[in-house]
């Protein structure tokens, strides 16, 4: 009987999981993930930024872990006569790969917007985002009710058809977001104070994507998202608080965290002697669903940062409060953000479009 209700148990959880991949991906790590929260954020607080992520999670339910891999890449446009605004130019890529079934959901898109700024400080950005997606499953490894002759299952019985198993569809999006920063350009300034406000939107076409041949649509997804980074110059360090709100169809996520940095080592303005370097710790908590600590360590224009969710939802019985392991890898061509980023008196290891 307890084998019983544990199967049914993973069956129903493999339609969950399936169900929140069929909406799209989770990261823990949302801002390191930005072009993902909101097109806006692209090519703001760097020239050239580019992350990679990878997670992994559920295995310790399902026995088979659901993977996701991304990577984004973002450009800023700039040209010396436009000084009160430029372009924006970036990626977003990402495959997600869950179950039995290998059921595997494509991303492929671009990413365009305008940056204005308001002030010395201040920018104003919109983007929007256009994308190839493609979602396949493979029914080969699908057990079927029919499939039991009464006594156990047998595979040589037919299972159900599923009149697709490959859908192609194209999908849009759009966002807006706040910038401020007033600080020195590198991950160890700690003599300003920077924040990030926007609102985004993602499919607004509803694309179909059954793979019954039915009116089935993508629900529209809107997302707020807030990021602030506090300094102490005193103690060389930043506290950065973070709040991102999602809300698709008729389900709703709060993701908040909060993330302490302390500052190794100062950088040198006028040499290449010393590098900046700095490492943060702290914790997120996704609503209803896990505590993730997370570590971030970023050495001149290189980050490496890892979580690991901590599962306290209805499903922590079986998981053991396992969740998913999740990790960022990123890439800045100049060491920093601030007030000078953006501008045309850049330095001279900043490429010019």
């Amino acid at each position: 009987m307890k084998k019983k209700i544990r199967i049914a148990i993973l069956f129903l959880l493999t339609i969950q999981a399936t169900y929140v991949l069929a909406q799209d991906p989770h990261y823990s790590q949302y801002t390191e993930t930005p072009v993902n929260v909101n097109p806006a954020l692209c090519g703001v607080a760097y020239d050239v930024r580019v992350i990679a992520n990878y997670r992994s999670q559920w295995q310790s339910v399902a026995g088979q872990a659901y993977k996701t891999y991304g990577l984004t890449g973002e450009f800023a446009i700039k040209h010396k006569k436009t000084k009160g605004a430029y372009l924006t130019a970036g990626f977003n890529a990402y495959q997600d790969q869950a179950g039995v079934g290998n059921y595997t959901n494509l991303h492929i898109g671009a990413i365009l917007g305008v940056v204005v700024r308001t002030g010395a400080s201040g920018r104003l950005s919109f983007g929007a985002t256009g994308s190839f997606d493609q979602r396949r499953v493979n029914a080969t490894n699908f057990q079927w009710e029919n499939q039991y002759n009464g006594l156990q299952y047998d595979p040589s019985l037919a299972g159900e058809n599923i009149p697709a198993t490959q859908i192609n569809y194209a999908d849009f999006g759009a966002g807006v977001n706040y910038h401020y920063s007033k600080s020195n350009r590198y991950i160890s300034s700690n003599d300003g104070h920077r924040f990030d406000i926007g609102f985004s939107v993602f499919h607004v076409n509803t694309p179909m994507i059954s793979f019954y041949n039915t009116a089935e649509k993508q629900y529209m997804k809107f997302s707020g998202n807030a990021s602030f980074t506090i300094a102490l110059p005193q103690i060389k360090s930043n506290l950065i608080p973070s709040i991102l709100f999602m809300s698709q169809g008729t389900m709703m996520e709060w993701n908040i965290g909060f993330m302490y940095k302390f500052i190794l080592s100062e950088a040198s303005l006028r040499t290449s002697m010393n590098k900046p370097m700095a490492i943060a710790a702290g914790m997120y908590y996704r609503t209803g669903d896990s505590f993730i600590p997370q570590i971030l360590f970023e050495w001149d224009k290189y980050a490496v940062g890892v979580s690991y969710d901590v599962n306290t939802s209805s499903l922590s019985s079986y998981s053991s409060l396992r969740g998913g392991l999740e990790i960022m890898l990123r890439f800045n061509w100049n060491p920093g953000y601030g007030k000078n980023t953006g501008l045309n008196t850049k330095p001279k290891a900043t490429p010019s479009f």
